[in-house]
C-alpha cells in the first residue's frame, strides 16, 4: 500500500511540475560520513544525477527511512544504465522592497530527467533535460503551462566523460560548470549569483583533474554556446570565455579547504577573480561550517572602467536529528569597493525536512539590505519560501 500511494504521488507531481535544476548539497559532506563529493554523485566534483552510494545514504542517513533505490528500489536498471528526477513545486512571498505590495506565487520550480550510460568501466554519456523556469507565466494553468512547454525546453548538462574509476584521473567535456565554489542548490546566494555560476549560464566546458581520497583538482576552459545552437542550449545570463581552477585539500573526516580562480570574457567585460572555500565539521555539536569569498576584478571595455569586487558568505548547518537539517548564513557582496553604499547584505534562515526517501520540505527565507544599510535612506528586501521536492 506504501509503495502505491509513493507511486501515485510521483506520479501526480511529474505531472505537475515544470521547471527548475538539479545541483548538490555541499552540507551532506562530512555531516553524513562522506568526505568526496563524487561519492555521491557521478560528477567528479559533485552535482547532478546521484550514484548508488549517494542513494543509499539518502535512505540510511540523511531521511527518517526508506529505500532511495531508483524507484524506490520497485525496477533496478541494469549496470550500464543510471536514470533519475528532480521535480520541485515552490510557493514564494517575495518583497523586493519598491512601492508595490508584495508578490505571492505558486509554481513549478524544477523537473529535470538524468540519464547517464555506461561504455565499459571508463567512458561515459551524462544526458540531462528539463524545462526552463516561468514563474509569470500568461496562463498559469495546468494546461497553458504546458501548451508552453515545448518552447521553453533546456539541457543544461551534458557531456562525454572519461575517468579510471570513482578515484584518480578524468576528462570530460560538454555542457556543465567548471567547478567552481560550494555549488549550492540554492541559486539566490550571493556566491553562486555574481561568480559566474548563476542559473542557466551553464557553458561548454573542457575540464580535467584529479580526485583523490585526501585532495582534488580541476582545471577548466569553457566558452558560452554558439549563437546558431538552438534555444533549448542557450545561456541567458553571462556568455564569457575563459578558464577556471579549483584545488580541495581534506584534513581528515571533518575539514575541507580550496583554492580558486576563474577568468571570463566577454563582448562587455573582462573578469579575473579567485577566492577561498571552507568547510569545518564539529562533530559533538553535528554543526558544519561553510564558507567562501572572492575578490573579483571587472574590466568594462566599452566604458574603459575598473572596479573591484567582493562577494562572501558564512554558513551553519546542524544537524539537530536525522532527517533535519537547519541553517543560518551571512552573505556580503560589494559591487565595487571603492564606492560607499555599493554594498549587498544578507540574512538567510533555512528548515530542510527529509521524512522518508525521495522525498524533502523546505522552508528558506532571505532578508537583504543594501545602500547604507537597514534604515529608511537604505533599501530592503525579502523572501520566503516553502518547496517540496522529490527525487525518482
Amino acid at each position: 500500500m506504501r509503495r502505491s500511494i509513493l507511486c501515485a504521488l510521483m506520479a501526480a507531481l511529474a505531472v505537475i511540475a515544470l521547471d527548475g535544476r538539479a545541483s548538490a548539497y555541499p552540507q551532506f559532506q562530512f555531516s553524513s560520513g562522506t568526505n568526496r563529493c563524487n561519492q555521491c554523485h557521478y560528477a567528479p566534483a559533485g552535482g547532478g544525477l546521484i550514484t548508488s552510494w549517494g542513494r543509499d545514504e539518502s535512505g540510511d542517513t540523511i531521511s527518517l527511512g526508506g529505500d532511495g533505490s531508483f524507484l524506490h528500489g520497485l525496477w533496478a536498471p541494469p549496470a550500464w544504465l543510471a536514470l533519475g528526477a528532480d521535480v520541485r513545486l515552490a510557493a514564494i512571498r517575495n518583497d523586493v522592497g519598491g512601492t508595490e505590495a508584495p508578490e505571492y506565487a505558486a509554481f513549478p520550480m524544477q523537473s529535470d530527467l538524468y540519464a547517464r550510460l555506461a561504455f565499459g568501466e571508463q567512458v561515459s554519456l551524462y544526458l540531462e533535460g528539463g524545462v526552463r523556469g516561468d514563474t509569470r507565466p500568461a496562463d498559469p494553468s495546468i494546461a497553458g503551462r504546458f501548451g508552453s512547454a515545448a518552447d521553453r525546453l533546456m539541457s543544461r548538462e551534458h557531456y562525454l566523460m572519461w575517468r579510471t574509476g570513482s578515484t584518480g584521473v578524468y576528462l570530460r567535456a560538454g555542457r556543465f560548470f567548471a567547478p567552481y565554489g560550494l555549488r549550492f542548490v540554492e541559486h539566490t546566494y550571493y556566491v553562486r549569483r555574481y561568480t559566474g555560476t548563476d542559473l542557466y549560464d551553464e557553458t561548454y566546458t573542457f575540464s580535467g583533474g584529479y580526485v583523490g581520497e585526501d585532495w582534488e583538482l580541476h582545471a577548466s576552459l569553457f566558452a558560452p554556446p554558439p549563437a546558431t545552437f538552438p534555444d533549448a542550449l542557450q545561456s541567458v545570463g553571462l556568455r564569457e570565455s575563459g578558464a577556471a581552477v579549483y584545488t580541495e585539500m581534506r584534513l581528515g573526516s571533518m575539514s575541507a579547504v580550496a583554492l580558486q580562480a576563474r577568468f571570463g570574457r566577454s563582448a562587455e567585460s573582462v573578469r579575473t577573480q579567485g577566492g577561498v572555500v571552507g568547510k569545518l565539521w564539529l562533530d559533538r555539536p553535528r554543526i558544519l561550517l561553510l564558507g567562501e569569498a572572492d575578490f573579483i576584478r571587472q574590466q568594462v571595455s566599452a566604458a574603459s572602467f575598473n572596479e573591484n569586487q567582493f562577494v562572501s558568505y558564512l554558513g551553519a548547518s546542524l544537524f539537530p536529528t536525522r532527517g533535519l537539517m537547519l541553517g543560518v548564513a551571512y552573505e556580503r557582496y560589494q559591487e565595487d569597493l571603492a564606492v560607499a553604499g555599493t554594498a549587498r547584505t544578507g540574512l538567510d534562515a533555512q528548515v530542510n525536512w527529509f521524512p522518508w526517501a525521495h522525498f524533502e520540505l523546505v522552508l528558506l527565507g532571505q532578508y537583504q539590505f543594501s545602500g547604507t544599510g537597514a534604515t529608511t535612506d537604505g533599501a530592503t528586501a525579502s523572501l520566503f519560501m516553502l518547496q517540496l521536492h522529490y527525487y525518482l
